[in-house]
């Protein structure tokens, strides 16, 4: 089964928007801090992870800081981070105050407390952290830290010590599961006169594609019959509906952030949601609106919970969802950590598939890399890309697969070898995250029709390996 919410949400959508847009979240905070000086007393417990999001790395003991300005108290409770630059602010009367407990490697694990006005830094302290920080300890060698705001005649009090990690939760036992991700499939052109010859273009890779529990491609392509062509686009690609029984057949979902589901306009990309639903398609990264573009599409399988988020990069951003309008999920920093912590907390696993990179550049981009790290940091289990029409390279961060880019699948229209050079990934998950992956290479006809090549050696990795391998993929292999 596959699950999705797919109506009303755009209240909650909005929620996560004004926590993204660090100043409409600031405005809010000093309502409620406003309304604080008044005479109401709230606690507030913010968890501060990996640029403000709870995705523990390892079981450790927190940080917890006491924040008093006035009448408001606010208790702020710290994780390590790799990223600093990330951690929120937290705003409290006329004070902000951002607590980074920094682990990235690059020297011994330190606290950077800091305490702003507007946007001016008033304070900062560093503090080492112990070897092993006892429950209890205070982190300074003192009790209450005074803050004054020159000018105001108003202070800010903290203090911050030690405290004992919470139970861990109960490790998902939950599969395992076999994803199969393809890249680029463009229904219209060569594979769409294909499968109007009575030809299924997805034939060759049947029998691989079969092995796996979940299927999933990108959707290079709007299928509809309505619509109006994009007048500033030189290549615009509509498939017609008849390609969608094929499709079913070889595709359980598919992700629809990329930079031609729009190419018609929003009345097609409206028309092909409810296509793709009428034929039990799944989808994601698109949707009839704002909301629903970024809501996770969560899959079950073997007990194990799956969320897959799909993100555009690659110009024009018009068709991107709006309130009120059908679209695409664009790829806003913030927003994707946000996205990434909403589907955690509802899924075992969390794939975020992105249409991202430069066009036929072989390696993946400094933007890639960092924006990969990002969503693992939030925690993502595994990040899968396209778009630059070639395959790029692979690589793990903190024990999880990144491939960049999947190159096209079905698609005609290049001549180039590496352009013609098609990826089938296979997946492997369990409730640990991805136990292994390989990849399955193919040479795509000029007609756009991908076809396997097994004796072609590509990358492999099996959890607790420091590098991605080379193998041959073995077909026989059967499903976990």
């Amino acid at each position: 089964m596959w699950m999705n919410d797919r109506g009303g949400r755009e209240g909650g959508f909005e929620g996560l928007q004004d926590v993204a847009d660090g100043s409409r979240g600031t405005v809010r905070a000093r309502h409620a801090a406003g309304r604080f000086l008044m005479g109401r007393l709230i606690r507030i417990a913010v968890t501060l992870v990996a640029g403000g999001l709870c995705v523990a790395v390892r079981a450790a003991p927190l940080l917890e800081c006491e924040l008093v300005q006035g009448t408001s108290q606010v208790r702020v409770t710290v994780r390590p981070t790799s990223d600093p630059y990330g951690v929120s602010r937290v705003p409290i009367g006329r004070f902000s105050f951002q607590a980074a407990w920094v682990e990235d490697g690059t020297q011994p694990p330190y606290l950077k407390l800091s305490t702003y006005v507007g946007q001016d830094l008033v304070h900062q302290a560093l503090h080492a952290v112990p070897a092993v920080p006892e429950a209890g300890a205070p982190v300074g060698g003192a009790d209450w830290q005074r803050v004054l705001a020159s000018g105001t005649g108003q202070d800010l009090r903290y203090r911050c010590a030690f405290q004992a990690a919470p139970a861990s939760a109960p490790r998902t036992t939950g599969g395992p599961v076999r994803l199969a991700f393809v890249g680029d499939m463009q229904l219209d052109d060569g594979p769409g006169r294909v499968i109007r010859r009575g030809i299924d273009p997805f034939a060759p890779f049947k029998d691989w594609l079969a092995q796996a529990d979940v299927r999933i491609g990108n959707l290079e392509c709007v299928v509809a019959t309505s619509g109006v062509k994009d007048p500033f686009k030189p290549f615009t690609f509509r498939a017609h509906p008849r390609v969608l029984p094929v499709l079913r057949k070889h595709m359980d979902v598919v992700a629809l952030a990329n930079n031609h589901s729009g190419d018609f306009g929003p009345v097609a990309f409206s028309e092909m949601l409810d296509r793709l639903q009428a034929e039990d398609i799944g989808f994601f990264g698109g949707g009839k609106n704002l909301a629903q573009a970024h809501q996770a599409l969560i899959i079950e399988r073997q007990g194990l919970r799956i969320a897959l988020l799909g993100y555009n990069e690659f110009m024009p951003r018009r068709f991107e969802a709006a309130v009120d309008r059908p679209g695409i999920a664009w790829s806003d920093d913030e927003q994707v950590r946000l996205d990434i912590q909403r589907a955690r907390q509802q899924a075992d696993l969390v794939i975020p598939m992105m249409h991202w990179g430069q066009e036929h550049e072989p390696l993946a981009s400094e933007r890639q890399r960092a924006l990969a790290r990002l969503m693992i940091d939030a925690g993502a289990t595994a990040v899968v890309g396209g778009h630059p029409h070639v395959t790029q390279d692979v690589e793990v961060y903190r024990g999880r697969p990144i491939v960049y880019s999947l190159g096209n699948f079905l698609f005609d229209g290049f001549r180039d070898e590496d352009n013609n050079t098609a990826w089938m990934l296979d997946l492997t998950v369990d409730g640990e995250g991805v136990k292994q992956m390989q990849v399955v290479s193919g040479h795509i006809d000029r007609d756009g029709v991908p076809h396997p090549q097994p004796q072609v050696a590509a990358p492999c990795w099996k959890r607790g390996e420091a590098q991605v391998s080379a193998c041959l993929p073995q077909a026989s292999r059967a499903k976990p």
